[in-house]
């Protein structure tokens, strides 16, 4: 009996990420990725700016529960540092 394989490669919006908060809790966030670089192509300089618009994107296909967007907001301006250093 051989493995059987997907027909097609998966679609890469669909991706899910694991970004640790604060607390440590990890979250899957899809299509994180590709808004991580939306975001970037916005060329924001302020950080509370980036901050909004990374939480405004995360939250069109990911649940970001309330009370807990100042949680997301670090980690995900975290990840987009580290994001973007390694793309330098």
């Amino acid at each position: 009996m051989s493995e059987e394989r997907p027909c097609c490669a998966p679609d890469p919006s669909g991706i899910v990420k694991k970004l640790t908060l604060p607390d440590g809790f990890q979250v899957g966030i899809i299509n994180l990725d590709n808004i991580l670089l939306a975001v970037a192509d916005l060329n924001l300089v302020d950080a509370k700016t980036i901050k909004a618009e990374l939480l405004k994107k995360v939250a069109v296909r990911n649940y970001i529960a309330s009370g807990a967007e100042a949680e997301y907001a670090v980690a995900l301006f975290q990840e987009y540092t580290r994001k973007l250093g390694e793309a330098k």
